[in-house]
């Protein structure tokens, strides 16, 4: 039995899966490691890449795709009693990352640990400026949820004891599913650690289209966790709460560039308004 799983859900991650392994291979730690991805409809190389590596590749079903299912097979696939969970196009930042994430994992009180995320300088892509000052999530439905339960967590850049994921499962879940294990953890008197030194690069460029349809989604996932946002909520958020000193800030030192990024503190709150009201089910982008 290896120590360590490190499982990947891919989709068409040619972009960046090569990176990431050899990150992965660098690692300075003495754990044995297995290496999973689940991979849920590549029509690339992303296979071919994976299997050439020693990668175990699990093919999902595409038409059974939801983020809770596509999770928890991760876990049930996993031989260690440690997983590591990464996102297909974060690139772990250094050679310690493994050990840095998994040392919290030591007190049995820590049921996850969870590693940030920096801007990519090889990306082929800006970063999203509201995700770059760290102000994407500064809606109510977002704060009402760190008031709960603090930090967001999420399995981007996560680490799991096997024992806990056994106690609680995952339930399929369209997205979000992440923020419900948090909550399952929560409930039980379980913490998650948040190290600072186990970064991983990973950031993200939205169009104007893909953005709107990302915080959209986020308000339907809060909703159905019993986070939901309504229009006063929305009004608030383009009156009192809305970061306008930071847009000012931003739009002065000419770090806006794109329809998105000047729109997004009023958009960002009526999307988000539209998923959580109005909106059955995700749509993917």
């Amino acid at each position: 039995m290896p120590d360590v799983t490190i499982g990947v859900p891919t989709r068409n991650a040619i972009g960046t899966i090569a990176r990431l392994l050899d990150a992965v291979s660098r690692q300075r730690t003495d754990k044995s490691v297995e290496l999973l991805a689940i991979d849920w409809g590549s029509r690339d190389e992303t296979r071919e890449v994976l299997g050439a590596r020693g990668v175990r590749v699990v093919k999902f079903p595409d038409s059974d795709f939801d983020w809770g299912s596509l999770r928890e097979r991760l876990f049930a696939e996993a031989s260690s009693p440690i997983v590591v969970h990464l996102s297909q196009d974060a690139v772990p930042a250094s050679e310690d990352w493994l050990e840095n994430l998994i040392r919290p994992l030591s007190n049995c009180e820590v049921g996850a640990s969870c590693g940030h995320s920096l801007p990519d300088p090889e990306r082929p892509y800006r970063q999203f400026q509201w995700e770059k000052n760290g102000r994407f999530y500064f809606t109510g439905e977002m704060r009402a949820f760190r008031a709960h339960y603090g930090k967001g967590f999420s399995f981007a850049n996560a680490a799991v004891r096997r024992e806990v994921w056994e106690r609680f499962h995952i339930a399929p879940q369209s997205l979000g599913e992440d923020f419900q294990f948090q909550m399952k953890l929560h409930a039980a008197g379980l913490r998650i650690a948040f190290p600072e030194d186990a970064p991983v690069f990973h950031h993200h460029h939205y169009p104007f289209g893909r953005m709107l349809q990302r915080c959209a989604n986020e308000g339907f996932a809060l909703r159905e966790m019993g986070f939901s946002y309504g229009l006063r909520d929305a009004l608030v958020d383009l009156t009192v709460a809305c970061p306008y000193g930071i847009w000012f800030r931003e739009a002065l030192r000419g770090r806006l560039r794109t329809f998105a990024e000047w729109l997004y503190p009023v958009a960002r709150p009526l999307a988000v308004y539209f998923g959580s009201a109005w909106a059955t089910k995700p749509r993917w982008y």
